[in-house]
């Protein structure tokens, strides 16, 4: 619960790195499925840190202390389309 309000707190400012890696601690399964989208779907580190913040959210939402594949999944899911 420590994160759900030091993020509560952060919302609106910008996260520096350093914050992110704190706050936004993933299960080993979230890991993995966030570094294969990084491959599959091409993303930058900027998308990377905006998926794990996007993640870190949902997981508040759910009081849940660490971050979820499923939440990663979400949070890659709200990913804007690009048309090509």
């Amino acid at each position: 619960m420590l994160a759900k309000v030091t993020s509560c707190a952060l919302v609106g400012l910008e996260w520096a790195i350093v914050e992110v890696r704190r706050l936004c601690q993933a299960e080993e399964a979230a890991q993995s499925l966030l570094k294969a989208a990084m491959q599959q779907l091409h993303l930058s580190a900027r998308a990377f840190h905006c998926i794990l913040k996007l993640a870190r959210s949902i997981a508040d939402l759910e009081n849940s202390d660490i971050i979820k594949a499923n939440h990663i999944v979400e949070a890659i899911q709200y990913r804007p389309r690009r048309m090509v």
